[in-house]
């Protein structure tokens, strides 16, 4: 994607006025509401019995935070008797997060196992669309307008107790001079006369799966709001890290936690968390649900980094021109006053930050923002930085295997180097991702009878990143040697690799890491000796150890690459497999592979 490509762009355009078509008075005009089950969970169709001839049912994929909303603003919708062009007009709206969708579009979509492919996205922050758009099969699926239909802040939350401590509502803090705070302090709340509270501890939300967490994180490295980080920014991925005390995979764990530990009146909660990121509207939630252990949201003065819930009308080859049509006519009810209303009322603000009524301090919330929203990072920056966060944070158990086949010296068009060449290129910058020590990492190759009578070969054993090789290096450096050391081989043993590979990781199982085999290939399986064939292989897989998952992710390397077999391997093992169609997108679609899976 193109650098400086803006993450948002708004658009003023509303639906045209609704045509009632002429009903004569003995036919009645009712809605029937319908319950739709699949795979990705249940969703309501809103179904309007009019005098229009047959219907258009456009699918909304939502995010869990307005899927709901989008629903009965759909069913109200049909009640205003909607058609495009004399056909009756639905919507299907159904609640994926917004990590799942943008995962599923970066791919092939696989309707079998991701239900009805969506016409419309509505991720909670143009954030995740800058996600999708890092990899190069979703990038021209995406359009240029993306309309928020509803903004909400990120902000800082804290039990308003702590927040009061600390002079809230006066209390003026940046992103960074939280994190120097609770940092530096030897005291805790000492400081403020509050011993009993403990230490300072603040909570981080996963910024692969959380929207605050993403938003926050990319706010908390890009102080200078330039959209993009330097390196001088990206030492502060380390230093937050070691700041938090907390860290869970979204904001409701955090905020389970918070309440479940004594929170509903008592000190115990003001144990666990006193700081952590959250969306404005969030915080007007709990303290609706919560009123005995209240937050309050603090805005961050050097600027707020907003979850705009943008409306993306997909460009893709699944999008009927009818129902484009049908989104863009609810589009237009969602951003008129009923839709708007409704947003407002469950603590959204309007696309021009305007709060509606419940938004107050009372509450924990300031009605009026002071200045500009922050942008949003461009996607390759987005990226970069969740794959670094992921690197330094989560354990990893990782095996690389990169295909050395014969075809691997094929030179690709425009790029000047060999399909190895490009890949080990991409496989080097993988590894140099990788900031915890602790990380467990090894490097196999294959091709056909690479080992004498084994199609793969092991370069570099597993173990430790941070380990001390006989070479004198770490693991790390002796990765990365041997990765440019790399040469072609024969032809392409992939399912005996494959099955290899996966036994290797049980053997090495390692209980609290994420456990990852890593596969590229550009082709499909050719074993001139033999070997196995797709369904020994499948069940094999299908043998796994419950209590041993590895996860196979599979990264189809080129057009000549049988990604619909690899993605069948991945989904075995309850991974998703990558393609890199265009040669050169191997750079983005591997570090993609190993931190984003």
């Amino acid at each position: 994607m193109p650098q400086g490509r803006p993450a948002t762009v708004r658009s003023h355009r509303r639906g045209g006025p609704h045509r009632r078509p002429r009903v004569a008075p003995w036919i009645g005009i009712s809605a029937v509401l319908v319950l739709v089950a699949g795979g990705l969970g249940a969703g309501y169709v809103y179904v309007l019995r009019q005098s229009c001839s047959g219907t258009a049912t456009a699918t909304i994929h939502a995010s869990n935070s307005t899927a709901a909303l989008l629903k009965t603003m759909a069913g109200k919708w049909v009640n205003t008797t909607p058609e495009v062009d004399g056909t009756c007009a639905r919507v299907n709206v159904v609640a994926v997060d917004s990590k799942t969708t943008a995962d599923r579009l970066a791919t092939d979509w696989d309707t079998k196992t991701n239900g009805t492919a969506p016409d419309v996205w509505v991720p909670e922050s143009s954030a995740w669309v800058g996600v999708a758009a890092a990899l190069p099969a979703a990038e021209p699926i995406l359009p240029d307008l993306q309309p928020s239909i509803a903004r909400t802040p990120t902000v800082i939350a804290m039990p308003r107790p702590m927040a009061q401590a600390m002079g809230w509502p006066k209390t003026k803090l940046t992103w960074q001079q939280i994190i120097d705070k609770f940092a530096s302090s030897s005291k805790g709340w000492g400081e403020y006369g509050k011993a009993e509270w403990g230490k300072f501890k603040f909570g981080m939300t996963d910024p692969n799966t959380s929207t605050a967490g993403l938003l926050a994180l990319t706010a908390m490295l890009d102080a200078n709001d330039d959209s993009s980080v330097d390196p001088s920014e990206q030492e502060s991925v380390v230093r937050l890290q070691q700041t938090m005390k907390v860290y869970k995979e979204t904001t409701q764990q955090i905020l389970s936690l918070y309440t479940g530990a004594g929170g509903q009146g008592g000190d115990g909660g003001l144990t666990t968390v006193s700081a952590f990121p959250a969306l404005e509207q969030e915080v007007y939630a709990h303290n609706k649900a919560n009123p005995t252990s209240p937050l309050v949201a603090i805005y961050p003065t050097n600027g707020n980094i907003e979850a705009d819930n943008p409306y993306l009308i997909l460009n893709a080859p699944w999008s009927a021109a009818q129902r484009k049509k049908v989104a863009q006519a609810f589009l237009g009810y969602v951003r008129g006053p009923v839709g708007q209303s409704a947003l407002k009322a469950a603590g959204f603000r309007d696309d021009s930050r305007r709060p509606g009524p419940e938004l107050t301090e009372r509450n924990g919330v300031t009605p009026d923002l002071a200045g500009l929203p922050r942008a949003v990072l461009v996607a390759d920056e987005v990226t970069r930085t969740t794959q670094e966060w992921t690197a330094l944070t989560r354990p990893t158990n990782l095996l690389l295997v990169l295909d050395v086949s014969g075809s691997m010296k094929t030179v690709v068009p425009g790029a000047g180097k060999s399909r190895l060449e490009l890949a080990k290129d991409a496989a080097t910058r993988t590894v140099k991702l990788f900031q915890n020590e602790d990380a467990r990492v090894g490097l196999w190759v294959f091709s056909t009878l690479e080992n004498g009578s084994r199609d793969y070969r092991t370069i570099v054993p597993l173990g430790r990143i941070g380990d001390r090789m006989n070479s004198g290096g770490t693991r790390q450096q002796q990765m990365i040697d041997r990765i440019n050391e790399l040469k072609t081989s024969r032809d392409t043993g992939l399912y005996d690799t494959t099955a290899a590979a996966q036994q290797a990781m049980l053997d090495n199982y390692q209980k609290d890491a994420h456990n990852i085999v890593v596969l590229m290939t550009d082709g499909k399986n050719d074993d001139p000796p033999g070997g196995l064939t797709l369904a020994q292989l499948t069940d094999k897989l299908k043998k796994t150890p419950k209590d041993k998952p590895v996860q196979i992710v599979m990264v189809a390397y080129g057009s000549d690459a049988d990604f619909a077999t690899l993605s069948q391997i991945s989904q075995l093992t309850g991974a998703q497999a990558f393609s890199s169609t265009e040669e050169f997108d191997i750079n983005r679609v591997l570090p993609a592979a190993v931190f984003g899976s």
